[in-house]
């Protein structure tokens, strides 16, 4: 016996799918872009870039980075805790470190831009209490002072990523240009192919209803 379904209802279902899997981009997206605008210092500085859980029972996380801009020399950098990788590959920051303090300490070139793209993925587990926050502070070339804020805690930007798996942008008191915007998620090329292969399918039901007069 030839089951035969309404070719209507198997295009809602079909359209329902492809919008299911662009939904399902769009809530997965959590690439944000931080930059800063350091044209008011002069010569060379340092930039920390810390990831750490706010209390052990924080929900395993990590913090990737990449597409720098205005960083130093390479080899200026020193990693403290589960943090791996390198400037031309791309930094990641694991919450999980035994002393709790994860942290990217790096040379960055002043008189311009510093910016980089970080993304958040990780657990989410809306029964924790906390989650881990990702923080941005600038020092000047001797090490010695926080530059770019009046917060006591020379933070610029704290982004925290949250036990619910979202993420929080926070701005500290600066006094210098600095922006963090959200970056929209690209599809996955699998996802990719089932949206095109939905509305392919989509189209030739359409032809054949038009040439049987459907």
């Amino acid at each position: 016996m030839i089951v035969k379904f309404p070719v209507a209802s198997l295009r809602r279902a079909l359209l329902a799918l492809a919008l299911g899997a662009c939904a399902g981009v769009a809530s997965a997206a959590s690439t944000y872009h931080v930059e800063l605008d350091t044209s008011s210092f002069a010569s060379t500085g340092w930039i920390d870039l810390q990831f750490n859980p706010g209390d052990p029972s924080s929900p395993l996380a990590q913090a990737s980075l990449t597409g720098f801009t205005g960083f130093g020399d390479p080899a200026s950098a020193q990693v403290t805790g589960n943090v791996g990788g390198s400037l031309a590959g791309g930094y990641t920051f694991v919450n999980n470190d035994a002393g709790g303090l994860n942290e990217l300490f790096h040379a960055v070139d002043f008189g311009g831009k510093i910016g980089f793209d970080v993304t958040f993925s990780g657990a989410a587990d809306p029964g924790a209490g906390f989650g881990s926050a990702f923080s941005v502070a600038l020092y000047n070339q001797a090490q010695t002072a926080l530059l770019g804020t009046s917060d006591p805690s020379g933070t610029l930007v704290l982004l925290n990523w949250t036990p619910a798996g979202t993420v929080v942008p926070t701005m500290l008191s600066n006094t210098i240009g600095t922006s963090v915007g959200a970056v929209s998620a690209v599809p996955e090329p699998g996802t990719w192919l089932m949206l095109g292969a939905g509305l392919a399918l989509m189209g030739g039901m359409a032809r054949r209803r038009t040439a049987f007069g459907a």
